[in-house]
């Protein structure tokens, strides 16, 4: 478009108004000449005639006349020019305020609310210059708007870095000193909250060997139920994917977890799931569903669980470390039952339950018969196989509060909380019966082993650790002495023993 200078309508302005000047000038001079042309011609009528006869009167009063309509006739030329010149002001007035006051007061009160961040898109029209300045002003507005738009973004971006980096310093300072594997994984769940806001945030540490579910904690309430079927299937999920993360949205079409959650009233609609690592080794998995705020988990909500999973995956190693130490000082590294230290330690807490409840308390004193010559005949390797198979077959026979332990050699212990002595005895000849008929593999060949049991009841039989013990080993000598693969309680042992010190 053509752009029109104000400079050229100025310049028909001003031409307007010198015109109508000059026809008022011209104006002004016709009337002084003609007047003073005619008054000099009365004047020289009257020197010259001195008699007024009624022609020349007549000729005078025609002079007269004349002078008049003169005179008339530049008035109204007057007049004339000064309307055009009114006219000509109106216009260049008028020109000064649409073209350049009222664009000019646009301009200032944009740039005034440009200073508040505030942009305001200019409507200039004319096609004059100032319009050419406002358009113009319109393109930097909206280039200002655009960087700082960006700009804010920026800073928001840089803020909610800080904001997580903030949070992830905190779970780390909070993860310093916890040991324990449920507290490290409650503690990653809880901070990650602010970071990710989902329905349900869930951790999933793997056995590495059979690729499932070992610990295991979530913000699930507790009213929804297990989802230990959905980790295990996750987990599967992601060691299929080579522990790559897994983002999706199941109203997209994806259908892989949809309905896997048995007993939980819960619709999945977007999913997203994270290794946790160490190095190249698989501690567990992240996995979150249904982001609350959003339609479906981004790629920065994916980076962000990946943050908070490398941040937590050092202390899950720490409390895993620490748990399989605790683990080792308490268990016997062949059989993996509680050891000599650990039996002691549970038995005395036992008593003192059974004490302050006013409950029984039974003890099973075991030892393998002959297994000395089973040693000499098959080996050491071999009679360390054989103990394995009979803590398993131990540990079977029993209900979850019992507690099964290596006494030391061939000698086992089991601790009975609230069990009389009629519910030991059965116990112990159902343990009796299941190793009399168990075939231990020994190189090839089928080979049995029997088991005496000592049996002692807490309070019947003694009041405290020591004396329970000494019951116990006390019904188990009794046992061998009359032969082996046998039960004896310590009430049998007295009648047995009455009046005789027990033979070592």
């Amino acid at each position: 478009m053509k752009t029109l200078k104000l400079s050229s309508i100025y310049s028909v302005g001003l031409g307007f108004l010198v015109i109508t000047l000059l026809i008022g000038v011209l104006s002004f001079s016709y009337i002084y000449l003609s007047t003073e042309k005619i008054l000099t011609l009365m004047n020289l009528h009257l020197t010259e005639r001195t008699d007024l006869t009624l022609p020349y009167s007549t000729e005078l009063l025609k002079s007269i006349d004349e002078i008049d309509a003169i005179r008339t006739r530049a008035y109204v030329l007057f007049s004339f020019a000064s309307l055009l010149s009114a006219l000509g002001a109106i216009f260049i007035f008028s020109i000064y305020k649409k073209n350049i006051m009222g664009p000019l007061h646009q301009i200032s009160s944009a740039m005034q609310k440009m200073t508040q961040g505030e942009f305001e898109k200019l409507k200039v029209g004319g096609g004059t210059e100032i319009s050419v300045l406002a358009d113009r002003f319109n393109v930097m507005g909206q280039t200002l708007q655009d960087e700082r738009k960006e700009l804010q973004g920026a800073i928001s971006r840089e803020q909610n870095i800080v904001r997580k980096l903030n949070v992830l310093n905190e779970l780390n300072s909070s993860l310093i000193f916890k040991l324990s594997v449920s507290e490290v994984l409650e503690s990653i769940v809880s901070f990650s909250n602010p970071l990710i806001k989902s329905e349900i945030k869930t951790i999933a540490l793997i056995n590495r060997l059979t690729r499932q579910t070992t610990h295991f904690t979530s913000s699930l309430p507790k009213d929804y139920g297990d989802v230990t079927l959905m980790t295990n299937n996750i987990i599967r999920e992601l060691f299929i994917n080579k522990w790559m993360p897994i983002r999706l949205n199941v109203s997209s079409g994806d259908k892989r977890f949809a309905g896997i959650i048995e007993g939980v009233n819960l619709k999945i609609n977007n999913f997203l799931a994270v290794p946790i690592m160490i190095g190249e080794d698989i501690l567990g998995t992240f996995i979150l569903v249904n982001k609350t705020g959003a339609d479906e988990f981004t790629a920065e909500d994916e980076d962000t669980a990946l943050m908070v999973s490398f941040h937590g995956s050092a202390a899950i190693e720490k409390a895993l470390l620490h748990e399989r130490t605790v683990e080792l000082a308490k268990t016997d590294g062949l059989t993996g039952l509680n050891n000599h230290r650990t039996f002691h330690e549970t038995l005395e807490e036992e008593i003192q339950r059974a004490r302050r409840f006013d409950r029984n308390l039974s003890l099973l004193l075991i030892d393998i018969d002959y297994f000395k010559k089973f040693n000499d005949t098959y080996g050491h390797q071999e009679g360390d196989s054989a103990l394995k198979e009979l803590a398993g077959i131990l540990s079977q026979s029993l209900r979850s509060i019992d507690s099964a332990a290596r006494y030391g050699g061939e000698e086992f212990t089991i601790i009975l909380p609230e069990t009389p002595l009629e519910g030991a005895l059965n116990t112990a000849k159902r343990i009796n019966n299941e190793v009399k008929k168990h075939s231990f593999d020994i190189m090839g060949h089928k080979a049995h082993i029997t088991v005496s049991i000592g049996v002692s009841t807490f309070p019947d039989d003694a009041m405290d650790r020591e004396g329970l013990i000494k019951a116990a080993d006390d019904a188990l000598y009794m046992s061998k002495r009359k032969g082996r693969n046998a039960i004896f309680t310590f009430q049998q042992y007295k009648i047995e023993s009455a009046g005789a010190a027990p033979q070592s």
